[in-house]
């Protein structure tokens, strides 16, 4: 008789009402991809990440000076740098440097763009860097680089929130 009693028995325990089950594995979901979305828009705004985008005008910056040097060694040309407030411009002598008269120093003569590897899509030209969030001043308003990668003149570069830029005269270097 035992044994009938346990037939009878349903094999489930009664389900739980559903307001006491807690969320749903899809409602999660849902819920921590909102999260995700709106952390990726909101985020940057509340934190300061416009720091990130100094910092890459900064680079774009260096890069563009070394580029002008490492362009003039490599095409044996006299290239010019151009610095205003919110952007650098390079342009090159079309010309060896044999029949350049008057190459160094002044202003810059040459008319030729020196177009980037990489133009930036901020600025007009394929020959400048355009800065956004920082202020450019630079002690030699334009100086140029020989054949050899030297300058004409050691040239101080300010950058607004950062360490100046130094292109020294005998070198060529930009650090």
């Amino acid at each position: 008789m035992a044994t009938t009693a346990r037939l009878a028995q349903p094999k489930h325990a009664p389900l739980q009402t559903r307001a006491a089950a807690g969320f749903t594995l899809t409602e999660m979901v849902v819920i921590m991809v909102i999260i995700g979305v709106l952390a990726v828009f909101m985020l940057p705004k509340l934190t300061g990440i416009g720091v990130v985008q100094q910092r890459a005008d900064y680079d774009k910056v260096t890069f563009a000076l070394q580029y002008a040097r490492k362009g003039a060694i490599a095409r044996r040309r006299y290239v010019c740098v151009a610095v205003s407030a919110s952007a650098v411009t390079l342009t090159i002598d079309p010309n060896p440097p044999e029949s350049t008269a008057t190459p160094f120093g002044g202003t810059c003569p040459f008319a030729t763009a020196l177009p980037l590897p990489a133009p930036d899509s901020a600025c007009s030209g394929t020959n400048q860097t355009c800065v956004k969030t920082i202020t450019l001043s630079s002690s030699a308003g334009t100086f140029q680089f020989d054949p050899l990668g030297r300058a004409s003149t050691a040239a101080t570069i300010t950058v607004s929130g950062f360490p100046s830029m130094k292109v020294e005269s005998e070198t060529g270097l930009v650090h």
